[in-house]
């Protein structure tokens, strides 16, 4: 996993590498090499580049990046739109060797003459909002209609915050190194930075560690990540795997529990069970004919009949589709008191929880997977106060509940109030009704596979990420629902072992 780091320390970093003897230079070099190596792997190697740099190492970064790209052939100007008297002495340096290498530079782009710009103006120290020339600059990069590659974090865009205090370069791939920057997995940085890269330049990043407060660390979840799922063994059974119960569906609402109980078989699942109303039965029973469904009759749960399911359970979730009447209120206070293994608390459960001031169960694991709304409601907190600051929102919650919380947003945070970790998988096709069904499932087939329930939560976060972007590339992010994103966790699990 790699980490996620403030500006400061990124920098504290930087020079504890060079302090160890590492030249300053050779890492302008290899960042520089990682910015050409994504463009050719994006494809845009054949494109009129335009490189814009500013004085600082971030234009350095930009300046030897445009002279290994001239130097393959590739047809590239540069733009240096910073004061040539005021760069560093690593910028100074790349400036002069593009210029000695032939790089051509420009003093008067036409903007719309460049299929791709390279944005090397600001890196990780920028404090203010861009003023001047450069403020015109990043309006220009932004109207032209040319691809857009960002060196570290988009120019415009704060790094500690990811808050952009005047124009900020909405990029279609960051290039990042050696670690993630908080600008990229918070606020207007969410969307300005696009695709991001984390570049690997031979930076130790570790310092930090252990960090407190604050200045906890936190981690991107990766690919390799995937690799942590155990192997299923030959002479497994579906018994092996677990069992999982999902209580939800009120009527007219089978749709979310039939979501959460495939996506749970889909992510390796040895058995599931729908607790639900009699009245969605044969629904389920058509939509999914794997599931096990156990309906009540009338309008308040049979204690027992819950109670037996919840003894068959290997892992509970509770909640998708299950309304806040009074068989809900009914079924998440008795769950709650009965049940004996992992469970999973989403959506209803959750607003019945807020409602009727519910403390969670303290003798078994508990997830907890709210939306940006949910946890408004169960925190007391506006929804503009906790997205200012998500990771000690949901850190803290986690802390005082004694849960792993996921907070579903554009980068969802999950923690046990000590670890956190930030998912940058994904796409807006997962902004459709039942995505957050599909998840809990997700959450409950990984717990199935022998994953700790912070591992599971964090990894199956992932694996529901990719599962959405696998959908958007068959369907589009316009047309995928959620029985699509639910079908893509097959493409993603299929070949986990092989990373």
């Amino acid at each position: 996993m790699k980490r996620i780091l403030t500006g400061v320390q990124m920098k504290a970093c930087d020079a504890a590498q060079i302090h160890g003897g590492t030249p300053s230079y050779f890492l302008m070099e290899r960042a520089a090499r990682a910015v050409t190596e994504e463009i050719y792997r994006s494809g845009w190697g054949k494109k009129k580049m335009l490189v814009v740099c500013g004085s600082g190492n971030n234009g350095g970064d930009g300046l030897i990046a445009a002279r290994l790209l001239h130097m393959d052939g590739v047809l590239v100007h540069v733009y240096f739109a910073g004061d040539k008297t005021d760069c560093t002495p690593e910028t100074e340096r790349a400036y002069a060797d593009a210029l000695q290498s032939g790089v051509p530079f420009i003093e008067t782009p036409d903007w719309k003459d460049y299929g791709l710009i390279v944005d090397a103006l600001f890196g990780i120290g920028l404090s203010r909002a861009p003023e001047g020339l450069h403020s015109q600059v990043l309006q220009k990069i932004n109207r032209c209609g040319a691809k857009v590659l960002s060196v570290d974090v988009p120019s415009g865009i704060c790094a500690d915050t990811g808050e952009a205090p005047g124009a900020a370069v909405r990029a279609d791939v960051t290039v990042t190194m050696a670690a993630y920057k908080r600008g990229h997995v918070l606020g207007k940085g969410v969307n300005c930075s696009g695709r991001v890269v984390c570049a690997d330049i031979g930076i130790d990043t570790d310092l930090f560690d252990r960090a407190e407060g604050e200045n906890a660390p936190a981690y991107v979840i990766e690919e390799r990540e995937l690799s942590l799922i155990p192997l299923r063994k030959r002479d497994a059974n579906k018994g092996t795997f677990g069992r999982v119960l999902v209580i939800g569906g009120s009527r007219g609402m089978c749709g979310a529990a039939y979501l959460c109980a495939k996506a749970a078989y889909r992510s390796g699942a040895g058995l599931v069970e729908i607790f639900t109303c009699e009245e969605n039965r044969q629904s389920l029973q058509t939509l999914l004919p794997e599931a096990i469904v156990t309906a009540y009759m009338g309008d308040v749960p049979d204690p027992s009949l819950l109670d037996a399911a919840l003894n068959r359970a290997s892992f509970v979730v509770i909640g998708p589709g299950l309304g806040q009447g009074n068989a809900a209120r009914m079924l998440v206070r008795e769950t709650f008191r009965r049940v004996r293994v992992p469970l999973i608390c989403d959506a209803d459960a959750l607003n019945v929880c807020a409602v009727q001031s519910l403390a969670y169960p303290s003798d078994v694991p508990v997830i907890v997977t709210p939306h940006p709304g949910e946890f408004s409601r169960m925190t007391d907190q506006s929804i503009e106060t906790l997205l200012q600051d998500p990771w000690n929102s949901a850190a803290c919650y986690a802390r005082e509940n004694g849960v792993i919380c996921v907070l579903k947003f554009a980068r969802t945070v999950i923690t046990d109030g000590s670890m956190l970790f930030v998912n940058m998988s994904g796409s807006p096709a997962l902004s459709k009704g039942g995505s957050g069904d599909v998840l809990c499932g997700v959450i409950a087939g990984m717990l199935c596979s022998g994953m700790s329930p912070l591992g599971a939560a964090s990894v199956g976060v992932y694996v529901h990420g990719r599962a959405g972007e696998a959908a958007q590339a068959e369907f589009g992010e316009y047309s995928s629902l959620a029985s699509e994103v639910c079908d893509g966790i097959a493409a993603v699990l299929k070949n986990i072992h092989q990373l």
